[in-house]
C-alpha cells in the first residue's frame, strides 16, 4: 500500500476523477495547530518558517565533497582527544598487503582554540587489499556535542586536493550566530559553513524533516542540493511518470487535482502540484500530498535545486489508514504557511 500510495503521487493529474470523500473530516480531539510566535529554520542559504511546535529531523550534509555528521557522545575535549588518539593507534596497527598498514597519514588540522588544536586529519586505506583509493577524515571539535566529522576519500592521484579541501572546509565551519550571519554561507544544524560563493563550490546537501506534534501522520519535507543534468520540471516530470503507473493504481484511487501552476516563492520561480487522494468507493476523508519544485540552475553550485513535499496522512506502516487526521482546509492552511515562506537568507541574497 506505501508503493501504491507513493506510485500515485506521479500521476499526471490534468483530468480530475470523481471521487465519494468528506475532505473536510478530521480526527475526533484535532485542535487547529498554533501559528502563533513560529521559529524560523535556516538550511543551506535558505530559511523558512514553521509553527514553534515543529519538530525538525535533518539528514546528514554533503558539502565540498565531504559528508559531514555530528557525533554527539564526545562531551568533552578530553573525550575528543582519545577518540582521535585512538582511531590513530587502530590504524596502526591494522594490516594492509602492500603498504604494511592502513594508517597512511595524520596530522593536526587548521583550526585552534585557547591555544589547542581543535580540528584533526586522518588518511587511510579502507581495507587490506584496498590500493587504488583514500579515506580522508576530518574532525572539528567545536564544545560539548558538537564534534563534527567530515568523512572525505580521493584516488591516489587526487590525494594532496582532497587534503586541502578538508583542510578549507574545517576552516569554514563555526557554530552559527543567534543574531544571524552577515556574510554568505550555508546552514546546517547548529553550524554555518562560511562560503562567499566565488568557488561554485559543489555540494550533495541534504534534506530536512517536519512533524508536527498537533497533527498526527502530517509531514513535510525539504531537499537542498545542486542540480543534476537528470532533474526535470516537476509538471514535465508527473508526465512522463504517468505511463509507468500500475493500471491498480489507478483503478483504485481517485485522483482531485487541485494545484498544477507556475509558483514564484520570494522570487525563486519553481512549479506547485497537490492532489487530494482517496479510494474509490470509499466514503472518506482521504489525504493531500504535493510538491513544490525550484529547479536551480546547472553547474551554478550557487543556485542550487529546491524541493519542498507536503503529505497530510503519511503512512509509516502498511496498514495504516489512507486518511489525513486533519481536515483539507487546515492540511492546505500549514501546507501554504511553510512553503510561502521559502526565500533565500538576507546573508546570501547581498552576495548575489
Amino acid at each position: 500500500m506505501k508503493l501504491l500510495k507513493r506510485l500515485t503521487l506521479c500521476l499526471l493529474t490534468t483530468v480530475s476523477f470523481s471521487a465519494c470523500s468528506n475532505v473536510e473530516k478530521e480526527q475526533e480531539g484535532i485542535k487547529v495547530i498554533d501559528y502563533r510566535n513560529p521559529k524560523k529554520v535556516c538550511f543551506g542559504r535558505i530559511e523558512l518558517t514553521v509553527p514553534k511546535e515543529t519538530e525538525v529531523e535533518y539528514s546528514n550534509f554533503n558539502y565540498n565533497g565531504s559528508n559531514i555528521e555530528v557525533d554527539e557522545s564526545v562531551k568533552t575535549y578530553e573525550a575528543y582527544q582519545k577518540l582521535i588518539n585512538d582511531k590513530i593507534e587502530y590504524l596502526k596497527h591494522e594490516p594492509h598487503e602492500t603498504e604494511g598498514v592502513l594508517l597512511k597519514q595524520e596530522m593536526p588540522g587548521p583550526v585552534n582554540q585557547l591555544n589547542r588544536s581543535v580540528s584533526h586529519i586522518i588518511v587511510f586505506r579502507d581495507g587490506l587489499y584496498v590500493t587504488s583509493a583514500y579515506e580522508v577524515y576530518g574532525y572539528l571539535y567545536l564544545g560539548p556535542k558538537r564534534l563534527v566529522v567530515l568523512k572525505s576519500g580521493a584516488s591516489n592521484d587526487l590525494l594532496n586536493e582532497a587534503i586541502e579541501d578538508m583542510k578549507q572546509t574545517l576552516r569554514s565551519i563555526k557554530i552559527k550566530s543567534a543574531k544571524g550571519e552577515d556574510q554568505a554561507g550555508l546552514c546546517w544544524k547548529d553550524f554555518f559553513i562560511v562560503d562567499d560563493m566565488s568557488k561554485n563550490i559543489p555540494f550533495g546537501g541534504g534534506y530536512l524533516h517536519f512533524k508536527f506534534p498537533s497533527y498526527p501522520q502530517v509531514r513535510a519535507d525539504v531537499v537542498y542540493r545542486v542540480t543534476y543534468d537528470s532533474d526535470l520540471h516537476l509538471i514535465e516530470m508527473m508526465k512522463k511518470n504517468q505511463k509507468e503507473l500500475p493500471a491498480i493504481a489507478k483503478a483504485l484511487m481517485s485522483i482531485e487535482n487541485l494545484r498544477e501552476h507556475k509558483k514564484i516563492i520570494n522570487g525563486l520561480g519553481g512549479e506547485e502540484v497537490l492532489n487530494h487522494m482517496s479510494r474509490r468507493g470509499y466514503f472518506e476523508r482521504g489525504y493531500e500530498v504535493g510538491e513544490w519544485q525550484y529547479l536551480g540552475t546547472l553547474d551554478n553550485h550557487n543556485d542550487p535545486y529546491i524541493q519542498f513535499s507536503f503529505d497530510s496522512a503519511d503512512m509509516v506502516r502498511p496498514d495504516d489508514p489512507l486518511n489525513s487526521t486533519i481536515s483539507q482546509k487546515e492540511a492546505l492552511r500549514l501546507n501554504d504557511f511553510i512553503l510561502n515562506s521559502i526565500r533565500i537568507t538576507p546573508n546570501n541574497e547581498k552576495e548575489k
